[in-house]
């Protein structure tokens, strides 16, 4: 994993595609960068909205002190559109979409055809590799996953994911990039892509499955995960982030398991909530109803088994996956507390 430092930055004018959770926080802290930016929005948007949210915040920056006039200046120059067309000449293109594959894949093919053709493509999807949604053009060695996490501003940490046409070119620019947005990365080739989701996923299978057992409920496993391991529970994770959200990233990881049958309960699980409409926070309704009601369950009678099968769980996925990405032990480490908001990584 590359340190912070100060290189010559290649890029200069960035394009956001997206307007939802990732797509703001990316913008968002894209804004404190000497950078000219573009944010395309969906056609459902209120971009008449999102301009005036947008300019309040500048104004109250430049009252605070925050920010100078000439740097306010350049941000009021900031273009909010729903016009792809808004972007062709932007040197880095960050989509931030759904994770939807032919809607990805639609974007980018419209995207070729605007954008100026030197421009890196790059996608912030959790689960969908690039190549996979790379238009079959000139660019294939322009185009990354660059997967930020939520919240932006707090997680420091970023898996780029090169594909087998990735130009060292292409490699350097971004990584330039990275460095001087402050951003800690760990470079992955797609055979590892999405690495400390995957570690996840092993955790929450594990969980649901100690779940579906009988050992305790949903609620029990989540105070337990959060009393003895991370800040955040397992279902609370899954409502917060989309129950169709995760479906579609947990097919997307597992479909070239060996062992995928290992996950199909938990697939089923989903796709049954799903399929009901119950989607998470975002319908009221998943693994829990909303507004959630503040309950304290007891723990259940074999709450140190379960935590510690669980831990044991986390430390073999994380060395393993961490063995097969042939990352460096301080670079998994620092990646992995970052994403899991822990002090202690898996090697130390």
């Amino acid at each position: 994993m590359s340190q912070i430092s100060n290189p010559v930055i290649r890029i200069q004018k960035v394009g956001v595609i997206g307007e939802g959770k990732m797509g703001s926080g990316i913008f968002n802290y894209l804004l404190d960068f000497d950078l000219d930016l573009v944010w395309v929005c969906s056609a459902e948007a209120d971009v008449d909205k999102i301009s005036r949210q947008f300019g309040k915040k500048i104004k109250r920056a430049l009252d605070a002190g925050i920010i100078d006039q000439a740097r306010f200046e350049h941000l009021h120059n900031t273009m909010i559109s729903k016009d792809l067309t808004s972007a062709r000449d932007c040197d880095l293109i960050i989509e931030a979409i759904p994770e939807i594959l032919e809607m990805k894949k639609n974007l980018f093919a419209q995207l070729d055809g605007i954008v100026n053709p030197e421009a890196i493509f790059a996608s912030n999807s959790s689960s969908i590799n690039p190549s996979e949604m790379a238009p079959e053009s000139h660019r294939a060695g322009k185009f990354t996953g660059i997967h930020f996490f939520y919240p932006v501003p707090l997680k420091n940490i970023t898996e780029f994911t090169i594909t087998g046409n990735t130009t060292g070119e292409t490699i350097t620019a971004v990584e330039s990039f990275l460095h001087y947005i402050q951003r800690r990365f760990i470079m992955l080739e797609e055979k590892n892509s999405f690495l400390l989701n995957r570690i996840f996923l092993d955790f929450q299978n594990e969980a649901f499955l100690i779940v579906q057992s009988g050992r305790c409920s949903y609620l029990q496993m989540d105070q337990l995960v959060k009393d003895n391991l991370f800040s955040f529970g397992i279902f609370d994770f899954f409502d917060s982030v989309g129950l169709d959200t995760m479906l579609s990233s947990i097919r997307n990881y597992t479909k070239d398991y060996p062992h995928k049958s290992y996950y199909s309960k938990l697939i089923e699980t989903l796709s049954e909530l799903v399929s009901i409409g119950k989607l998470g926070m975002k319908t009221q309704a998943g693994f829990y109803k909303y507004p959630l009601e503040e309950i304290v369950a007891e723990p259940p009678a074999d709450a140190g088994e379960i935590v510690d099968h669980l831990r044991k769980t986390w430390l073999s996925s994380a060395k393993r996956f961490t063995a097969l990405a042939h990352l460096p032990i301080d670079d998994a480490n620092y990646a992995i507390r970052e994403y899991f908001d822990i002090t202690k990584g898996p090697f130390e």
